[in-house]
């Protein structure tokens, strides 16, 4: 199933990986918190509002577009699309073997009434991005990330809070206006654009799957009468493997499904040690390795090299984390594996006091990854290509200092420390989180 959608996968530029094939799978990073605002991913923004009462701080992109109003947010926002992502970012990725990149939208680039407070004009620099795209030699999914309602309440939807996008004929309308708009870009590009993700998240513990599956085979429609060769991408709603097939209709062509594979976010593997976080993504990956090869091609659309969820607004701005036990709800006693639990060191932000032990992890838990996403399915992209203080969750810096390797690469290593890429020894960090004489 993979392999079907390999001529669309393969890298065709200049600027191919040595010893490209039709088979070269999809070797990507995530462009985020660009074109739909993230608060971890550049706390900046929203760092501008603390001071006031917490019910004036904005969360996400809708509350930061009304807290700013629409002349500032426009002011603000177009200062970001223009510098956050350049064309040396896209250089730096393709330089090291990238040769995809997912850039999430928002529907209010492409469908914006007067009554919400986003701003749109995010279209030039998307193809501003695109341009680059064709020049450095990528290609590019476009995704819908955030729908009218919100698709999952999740900040990374553009709204915060209880969803109420299937509530309304309205919001899948505007849903499938924004998709038509975005696909017809995808077709105007059609040289840079291979795949189109028709959204991002829907969760299925806000909607039925039905509902869910219901919208995806109306989208499938549109989508392939405007562009009728360009891979169809759908994420899983958060249902294990074994029921992805009630997401897939038989029709279809050109399809890949998106799985997001992440550590941190549960409660159980906040607890787990170094050693289990490696095992758990063979793990994770049986079935999804198993529903690839029988069904239609899986990638991996996000991931990163954190196993925790210390990282600042990562669970949410206002929220805490499960590691120290302030996340409200939640966890109300410290999770992480050690005796005591401290956002610092080596789950601090700051990578330069990340020992040399716990660079070697990260490069062992990347690898460990990589060596099934890029192996065994159609293939992955980083969540984020950059951040401005998440280290874990940025790609460029954790190549740059060694824990996310390049492609192509002659060899995967063997994953024990004793064969990690040895690092420049670090300053030694006696953090709370080394406590005790083994970190296993």
């Amino acid at each position: 199933p993979a392999a079907a959608v390999s001529t669309q996968i393969a890298a065709t530029s200049d600027t191919e990986l040595e010893g490209d094939s039709d088979n070269t799978p999809i070797r990507g990073a995530n462009i985020g918190g660009v074109f739909l605002i993230e608060p971890f991913i550049k706390p900046s923004l929203f760092d501008q509002f603390l001071g006031r009462n917490k019910a004036d701080i904005p969360v996400d992109e809708w509350t930061l577009t009304a807290a700013l109003g629409k002349v500032e947010a426009k002011r603000q926002l177009e200062e970001h699309w223009d510098t956050f992502v350049t064309r040396d970012h896209l250089e730096t990725m393709a330089e090291n073997g990238i040769n995809w990149i997912r850039i999430p939208i928002g529907y209010w680039a492409f469908n914006l009434t007067d009554d919400e407070p986003y701003v749109d004009g995010q279209v030039p620099y998307i193809e501003r991005l695109l341009g680059w795209s064709r020049d450095v030699g990528l290609k590019v999914e476009l995704d819908l990330h955030g729908a009218p309602g919100s698709q999952n309440g999740y900040d990374n939807s553009g709204r915060r809070g209880v969803p109420e996008w299937l509530h309304s004929r309205i919001n899948v309308d505007r849903t499938l206006d924004a998709l038509a708009k975005m696909t017809q870009m995808a077709t105007d590009w059609s040289d840079v654009v291979y795949g189109i993700q028709i959204l991002n998240e829907p969760s299925r513990w806000k909607w039925a799957v039905k509902d869910i599956f219901a919208f995806y085979n109306e989208a499938y429609d549109l989508v392939r009468s405007i562009a009728p060769d360009v891979l169809f991408m759908i994420h899983d709603t958060f249902l294990g493997p074994n029921e992805w097939p009630t997401l897939v209709a038989p029709r279809w062509t050109q399809a890949l499904m998106d799985t997001h594979i992440y550590q941190m976010f549960d409660n159980y593997m906040v607890t787990m040690n170094e050693t289990a976080h490696i095992d758990m993504v063979a793990k994770m990956a049986e079935d999804i390795t198993k529903f690839d090869k029988s069904n239609i091609g899986v990638v991996v659309g996000e991931f990163s090299a954190a196993t925790h969820d210390c990282t600042k607004y990562i669970n949410g701005l206002g929220r805490g984390s499960r590691w120290e036990g302030t996340l409200e709800g939640i966890a109300d006693r410290p999770l992480c594996p050690f005796p005591t639990c401290s956002c610092t060191g080596d789950y601090g932000s700051n990578y330069t006091e990340y020992s040399t032990h716990y660079k070697r992890f990260l490069r062992n838990y990347v690898d460990a990854q990589l060596a099934i996403y890029d192996q065994e399915l159609a293939g992955w992209f980083f969540w984020n290509f950059r951040t401005e203080g998440a280290p874990e969750w940025d790609y460029i810096l954790g190549v740059e200092q060694g824990w996310i390797p390049s492609f192509p690469r002659t060899a995967w290593p063997k994953l024990n420390e004793s064969s990690a890429i040895v690092f420049e020894d670090a300053p030694t960090v006696h953090s709370v989180s080394e406590a005790g004489s083994s970190r296993y």
